[in-house]
């Protein structure tokens, strides 16, 4: 075990991994500023900042997420496991003087569960770090469960669920994720009952199951040194078991072949309003058209929202997106008082358009700049910027991948465009939540999507 902190020894370790280096990733996009190295067994990536942004941002991937959970253990469990430790503090410290110096440092720790992994992050200034960073690895290293907090999260755990239904829109998109992703690892979701039965030791044990060095990639955006961070990490972190954890093959939904159509009318009674909520499958990062995709997806909002909204006034928000994961997945979501005539409109002139047509290169081209612009304007903070890298990281086996959006967008065709449309945008699941009485079925003919 090498407990060297030297910067040439941590320098030393850095894992390139040029073998999972994307080819349509540009060398020249890709920053001189990141390191990837490993401190006694931790992964970690490291990306300075320019001295005049004070800012620090730690976050902590934990492999896995709810699609990991065994058998028997319900996502409230991995949720709350999160939630409560983060809220209560480390232990040898009350939940009150722990909010007051969160206060004092003006620091940020937060969580957020995930279906492939999970993250818990530090927010800081470059001046309070070496206290913020005593907090926030307290609570990894010496979690306490707080019975005042520990209560109030079930409490708040339960009213949400409990209220699922009352939501309409929300309620489609839950239906639409538990039809869809019916069997698979997505396709666990947590309820009502789960709640009472959890108890503070149950967290305390899922915690600890989470917090192994062979779950964690840690990533750091600040004004800060490798070496520094590399010491920091290496007294606490590194003394963290080493665990055995192994991400598992995550096949593709058995939804994603066969169309499905799912009604449901809105709790308590009918409504006018319709709420349209879509899945399809997307190609993951490691698929050859998923640039094309991304790029498609563009095009898709853009068309839907132009055919539904401004040249219809069928909806006033429609939305088409997709969500990157192990196994990505495509949403198409609309609000509306006429959802027959939306679903025509959205086949005919969005989906049929797009697989039957394929577009002239000045429209992809077109706007591509402004489209680079505002995404790159998005990810211009610290934590925005951490996110990308960890995420590249664990979908692609390398950081640098990260950097590809420039290279892998702008050197798309429109014959590959065409390819992912037809590949991908079939097999719809579609889930309507309103008034059963006035929706059309046979408007709703999917098989047709199956080829």
């Amino acid at each position: 075990m090498n407990h060297s902190l030297s910067l040439p020894a941590l320098l030393s370790t850095l894992l390139l991994s040029s073998a999972a280096l994307h080819a349509d990733v540009d060398p020249s996009d890709v920053p001189r500023n990141v390191r990837h190295f490993t401190v006694n067994g931790v992964e970690v990536i490291h990306r300075t900042s320019d001295p005049a942004n004070h800012v620090i941002v730690a976050k902590t991937f934990l492999r896995g997420g709810t699609s990991a959970l065994p058998a028997l253990v319900s996502p409230a469990v991995h949720e709350l496991a999160l939630e409560v430790p983060v809220l209560s503090g480390p232990q040898g410290m009350n939940r009150e003087a722990f909010q007051r110096e969160q206060e004092r440092l003006a620091i940020g720790l937060s969580i957020a569960p995930g279906r492939d992994f999970s993250t818990y992050t530090l927010r800081c200034t470059d001046e309070a770090f070496e206290r913020s960073w005593e907090l926030y690895t307290g609570i990894i290293l010496r979690p306490q469960v707080d019975e005042t907090e520990l209560r109030n999260a079930k409490d708040r755990k339960a009213l949400a669920l409990r209220n699922r239904e009352e939501n309409p829109e929300a309620y489609a998109e839950f239906l639409a994720d538990s039809v869809f992703f019916a069997g698979h690892p997505y396709g666990r979701f947590a309820y009502e009952s789960d709640i009472a039965p959890i108890t503070a030791g149950e967290l305390a044990d899922h915690w600890k199951s989470l917090f192994q060095k062979s779950r964690m990639l840690v990533v750091v955006v600040g004004n800060i040194d490798s070496a520094t961070i590399a010491a920091r990490i290496n007294a606490t972190l590194g003394t963290l078991p080493q665990g055995d954890y192994v991400d598992v093959p995550l096949p593709p939904p058995t939804a994603a072949r066969m169309p499905r159509l799912v009604i449901r009318p809105t709790a308590g009674g009918r409504t006018v309003t319709n709420y349209l909520a879509v899945r399809h499958l997307a190609p993951n990062q490691s698929d050859s058209l998923f640039y094309p995709f991304m790029r498609l997806a563009s095009f898709l909002a853009g068309t839907l929202f132009r055919e539904i909204r401004v040249d219809r006034n069928l909806s006033y928000a429609p939305d088409a997106d997709f969500t990157q994961a192990r196994q990505s997945y495509g949403r198409i979501s609309v609000s509306t008082t006429l959802v027959d005539s939306v679903w025509r409109t959205t086949k005919r002139e969005v989906i049929d358009f797009f697989r039957d047509n394929v577009i002239a290169d000045q429209y992809i081209t077109s706007g591509l700049d402004g489209w680079m612009t505002s995404r790159y304007l998005r990810e211009q903070t610290n934590e925005s910027q951490a996110n990308e890298l960890g995420r590249a990281q664990l979908y692609t086996g390398s950081w640098r991948n990260a950097y590809g959006v420039i290279h892998g967008i702008s050197t798309i065709t429109p014959e590959q465009m065409n390819l992912a449309a037809q590949r991908y945008l079939k097999s719809f699941t579609i889930v309507i939540v309103g008034d059963p009485d006035k929706i059309d079925r046979k408007t709703y003919v999917v098989s047709d999507f199956g080829k």
